[in-house]
């Protein structure tokens, strides 16, 4: 079998090769005061999949996103969810699962000792809380945050 040497299997456009653009989404960040503590938080709390996710968020959906115009992140919801991860005590074996919702807030998800499932969702203004074991479904101010955690979740 004889290979031609003017067939190529792919070529390189010659702009690509010529000239180069600013990024349309940079992807280095300079770090804020603090930023270390708060990614500390989050892997201690989520785990190193919990905080990758938590990066992957922050970085690739900070404008639209979807097919249907969905929200980027929410600062305000971020804030709320770190404030939650400085209260919230896990058991060792549970990591819980964080999530992105359509509106751009962040939800943290797991199982209760009785495998039951618990979601938080943390909004700009308020978040939601549902406990599927007692059949708690509730919605609070943000600045309640604290107590509502004290109540269902002190260490025991």
């Amino acid at each position: 079998m004889t290979f031609s040497n003017s067939v190529l299997p792919y070529k390189t456009a010659s702009w690509l090769s010529s000239r180069t653009e600013e990024s349309l989404l940079p992807r280095h960040r300079i770090a804020a005061p603090g930023d270390v503590a708060r990614e500390q938080l989050v892997a201690s709390k989520l785990g190193v999949n919990g905080w990758k996710r938590w990066q992957y968020f922050r970085q690739h959906f900070s404008g639209r996103w979807g097919d249907e115009g969905q929200c980027p992140v929410s600062p305000r919801s971020q804030q709320s969810l770190l404030r939650a991860l400085e209260s919230l005590h896990f058991p060792s074996e549970v990591k819980p699962s964080l999530f992105l919702t359509d509106d751009g807030h962040f939800e943290l998800a797991w199982r209760d000792e009785a495998g039951k499932s618990v979601q938080m969702e943390f909004g700009p203004t308020e978040f939601e809380l549902f406990m599927e074991e007692s059949g708690i479904e509730e919605t609070h101010p943000n600045g309640l945050l604290g107590e509502v955690i004290a109540k269902h979740f002190s260490a025991k």
